[in-house]
């Protein structure tokens, strides 16, 4: 993504009052090539206050 378009968070930051994240080492298919850095960052993020 960076590379095509710059940071996304700064991107996103155009319509979100709160972004933050960070990077996954993966290709396209996140969910299957990296499974769990992306359930422990989605947990972290929903365990996050105001989160839902």
């Amino acid at each position: 993504m960076e590379r095509l378009y710059g940071d996304p968070l700064t991107v996103w930051r155009a319509w979100a009052d709160d972004v933050r994240g960070h990077g996954i080492e993966s290709g396209h298919h996140m969910a299957e090539e990296a499974p769990e850095d992306l359930a422990r960052a989605l947990a972290g993020f929903l365990r996050e206050p105001g989160a839902g």
